[in-house]
C-alpha cells in the first residue's frame, strides 16, 4: 500500500478523531466543571425550573446576604442574578425548545460531549460516539441560527461584514459535522483501540480456520 493510501485509511481519521476530541470535551468541561452568571429572566427561570433556590440566591452583584433580612421580592431576585453549573446555559436552550426535564436533556449532552469526546480519541466504539455527535453538530448547527436562509446566505456572502461571524460559525459547525460522518462511514484507522482489537479478533479467527 502506497504511503498517500496509508495516510488516507489510518493518519487522516486519527486526527479527525483529535479534532472532535477538541471540539466537544472542553465544551463538556465547561458545561460540567466550571459556573455562570445567570442575570434576569435567566435567573427567573432557573428558580422557576427549581435549578436553583428561590430561597437564598448567589448574589453576583457581591450584595450582602444577611440572616435576618426580610424576604426578597421576586423583581429583586431577579435583579441580582444567581450563579450555577454552566451546564444550565443548555438547560435553558432546551427549556426554549419546550422539551420537559431540560435539565436532563443538559446533563445527558455534557455526559455525552466528555464521554464521548474522550472514547473518540483513544479510538473505542468510534463509530457509534462519531454517529452521535453528528446528530449534535447538526442540532448545534440549527440551534445557532436563526433560520436555514440565514445561514446558506452567510455562506455565500464572504464579503458582508455582516455574514462573517454567521458564516465562520457554520462553516466551523458543518466542518465538525462532515468529519464526524467520515469517522461513522470509515472507522477509526489502525491508531486506535478498534483497531487493535478488531485486528486481534480477525487474528484468532484466521488461527481458527
Amino acid at each position: 500500500m502506497k504511503f498517500s493510501q496509508q495516510a488516507a485509511a489510518n493518519v487522516v481519521p486519527f486526527l479527525a478523531r483529535v479534532l472532535l476530541f477538541l471540539a466537544f470535551v472542553p465544551a463538556g468541561w465547561h458545561h460540567a466543571m466550571q459556573f455562570t452568571d445567570f442575570s434576569g429572566t435567566h435567573a427567573g427561570r432557573l428558580r422557576d425550573l427549581g435549578i436553583v433556590s428561590a430561597a437564598a440566591p448567589s448574589d453576583i452583584t457581591h450584595v450582602a446576604w444577611q440572616q435576618d433580612a426580610p424576604p426578597l421580592s421576586p423583581e429583586a431576585l431577579e435583579a441580582l442574578g444567581v450563579q450555577t453549573r454552566s451546564l444550565h446555559e443548555l438547560t435553558l436552550v432546551f427549556d426554549g425548545l419546550r422539551l420537559p426535564r431540560p435539565e436532563v436533556w443538559a446533563w445527558t449532552v455534557t455526559v455525552f460531549e466528555l464521554v464521548g469526546g474522550s472514547l473518540l480519541l483513544v479510538g473505542l466504539f468510534t463509530r457509534v460516539w462519531a454517529a452521535g455527535l453528528s446528530l449534535w453538530s447538526l442540532a448545534l448547527l440549527y440551534l445557532s441560527t436563526s433560520s436555514v436562509s440565514d445561514t446558506f446566505f452567510a455562506l455565500w456572502t464572504p464579503t458582508d461584514p455582516n455574514a462573517l461571524l454567521p458564516r465562520a460559525l457554520a462553516l466551523s459547525l458543518l466542518a465538525i459535522l462532515v468529519v464526524a460522518l467520515g469517522l461513522m462511514l470509515m472507522g477509526p484507522g489502525k491508531f486506535s483501540l478498534d483497531g487493535l482489537i478488531f485486528r486481534r479478533d480477525a487474528g484468532n479467527d484466521h488461527d481458527d480456520g
